[in-house]
């Protein structure tokens, strides 16, 4: 049976005016192991398909719409992982391309340096994602991310999580990205979905202190 959690809005006026929303759910979940992250991913291979977010830096909240732009151009491919670009942008206004690397048992984030540029940095999700699975990755020059070395495991798996607008996600995973230098970075990824929720101690973080979906 999937447990429901609920990103829980303090009552402070204060709160609701600085923050997209915040998840809370203390006990964790044990489904089957799933072995193609794919499914927990962006849909990177469906070109035109696009997700917005609600996004909290230190100083301000915008909103950022990424939209798939399927294989890069240059047709790279990383050791058996295909590279995929995305568009980023504000109300009209484009931002940067991001890119993203993918297979069905891991799933990297590259950031803004293109395919031919960079090495796999940051490694968002690996198979099986089961509770309690862990793996470590090397974040040198990633895009945003300061160089560190990162421990990542999965909290949650097979959740249903209701966001701030109503929006039910089921079959989410949690993530949590620690460092020894003390930056947090937490992920929740949803089955068909991919990114809905994110919170992150860094201050350079690409998503900010905080990233919500809020239509896609």
């Amino acid at each position: 049976m999937m447990k429901t959690f609920f990103p829980i809005l303090c009552l402070t006026v204060a709160f609701l005016s600085n923050g997209c929303g915040a998840v809370t759910d203390p006990i964790p979940n044990s489904p089957a192991p799933v072995w193609n992250v794919e499914q927990y991913y962006l849909p990177l291979k469906n070109i035109g398909a696009s997700i917005t977010y609600c996004r909290k830096t230190q100083t301000t909240i915008d909103t950022i719409k990424m939209t798939m732009q399927g294989n890069d151009d240059s047709g790279l491919m990383l050791g058996n992982q295909y590279c995929y670009t995305t568009d980023l942008s504000k109300t009209n206004s484009r931002l940067f391309d991001y890119y993203f690397t993918m297979n069905d048992s891991e799933a990297y984030t590259l950031g803004k340096l293109s395919c031919g540029q960079t090495d796999k940095y940051w490694l968002d999700l690996k198979a099986p994602l089961t509770v309690g699975q862990t793996w470590s990755f090397s974040n040198s020059n990633g895009s945003y991310y300061v160089t560190n070395t990162y421990t990542a495991k999965v909290t949650r798996r097979g959740v249903t999580m209701k966001m701030p607008d109503g929006k039910v996600y089921d079959d989410v995973a949690e993530i949590i990205y620690a460092s020894k230098s003390g930056d947090t970075t937490v992920k929740w990824f949803a089955k068909g979905t991919g990114l809905i929720y994110s919170t992150s101690k860094n201050p350079d973080s690409d998503f900010g202190k905080e990233m919500r979906i809020v239509n896609q």
